[in-house]
């Protein structure tokens, strides 16, 4: 028998975990709160509930420097700040910004949404629920951008130019629906010293939600 740890297991189990915290999130979100405590169910028993799973958490918290890219310093092997090259060749983004709030399959606020590059263009797919909702059916503005911000940095990072963003113009073309798979792609315009522009567009279907341009500016070395 083998006996030996499997090394993907705690990833796979965080990952989990992770993904359950998510759609526990989106349950709140649309729960009838008033029904439960009108049919005899007051919410004492979930708070406990989801007070001893914090408390469980606790003694884990890790104090130091907060970045997309890693839990702990010696984890940040990738640091767009730096003004640094980096070889990301066989990563996928969600594998180098796993804590990210839009693509982070470690983070319990992300949608998430999936990005993946095939000949200098930036493809991503996924959808948001109800937690994002901003007009009626529709995803809040701020998370519209939000998404836009991340394709684009992300193209920007896998070109080979990671920076700040230093402006990000959207243009808002039509309701982005919720509970729809949306589609989104990302390609650079042009990368001039430290400065790069990037494009890109959301659609639902055939039909677009969002346009954006973005400048990024890759830090002095």
């Amino acid at each position: 028998m083998n006996n030996q740890p499997n090394p993907n297991q705690g990833a796979n189990s965080q990952s989990e975990l992770v993904s359950e915290l998510r759609q526990l999130l989106s349950a709140v979100r649309t729960a009838d709160f008033d029904q439960r405590i009108e049919d005899g169910k007051p919410l004492h028993d979930l708070i406990e509930q989801v007070r001893a799973i914090r408390e469980k958490l606790l003694p884990y918290q890790v104090r130091g420097e907060r970045m997309q890219a890693g839990l702990r310093p010696q984890e940040h092997f990738f640091r767009p700040d730096t003004g640094k090259d980096y070889d990301l060749g066989g990563l996928q983004p969600d594998e180098f910004f796993p804590y990210s709030p839009l693509i982070g399959p470690l983070n319990p606020i992300a949608p998430p949404f999936t990005f993946r590059m095939n000949n200098e263009v930036m493809y991503a797919t996924g959808s948001f629920d109800s937690q994002y909702c901003g007009p009626p059916e529709g995803v809040h503005g701020g998370h519209v951008a939000a998404l836009m911000d991340e394709l684009l940095g992300v193209t920007c990072v896998m070109s080979g130019h990671g920076g700040y963003t230093g402006t990000l113009t959207v243009r808002y073309r039509s309701l982005t629906p919720l509970d729809v798979e949306l589609q989104a792609t990302a390609w650079v315009e042009e990368i001039k010293d430290r400065k790069a522009m990037i494009s890109g567009r959301l659609q639902a279907g055939d039909r677009v939600c969002a346009e954006a341009e973005g400048l990024f500016i890759k830090p002095k070395t």
